[in-house]
């Protein structure tokens, strides 16, 4: 187990619904997302270690193969991002729209999250995670 604070928080919509991303950092220093969409938690960190095609290419079924895994691309939308708060590691601003994919290995255990606001695109990988499993803790809470 680590124990992790969080730094930010962003709120996207994706038209029928919203998800929240918080920025967090861990004891030893390291950063990371844990993204929750539909009460479904996810923990990930940004990657250069898989290649995603362009935004028009992508659907619900594709297939984005890595050196070690094999995502298949479950969402293709966009968003907008509907507020901020907190420390957040890029600039990002209220009402910001971009071009987004998500996806899971077919085992569901590991995540693939593609946000097209930058060329080349920012990469996510990341695992599924237990909402138990984060025994969070808010006293101090002062955001």
């Amino acid at each position: 187990r680590k124990r992790f604070e969080v730094l930010g928080r962003v709120r996207y919509s994706f038209g029928k619904g919203f998800w929240d991303e918080w920025y967090i950092e861990f004891e030893n220093g390291e950063t990371a997302w844990l993204s929750e969409d539909n009460h479904e938690f996810a923990l990930e960190n940004e990657t250069q270690n898989i290649r995603v095609p362009e935004f028009e290419a992508l659907y619900p079924g594709y297939k984005i193969k890595s050196k070690d895994n094999l995502f298949i691309i479950e969402e293709v939308g966009y968003a907008e991002c509907l507020g901020l708060e907190g420390d957040l590691p890029k600039m990002i601003q209220s009402g910001e729209k971009y071009k987004y994919a998500d996806g899971s290995s077919p085992d569901g255990r590991y995540t693939i999250g593609i946000e097209y606001d930058e060329t080349p695109p920012n990469v996510f990988f990341g695992r599924w995670v237990k909402y138990a499993s984060l025994k969070l803790d808010d006293e101090g809470l002062d955001w």
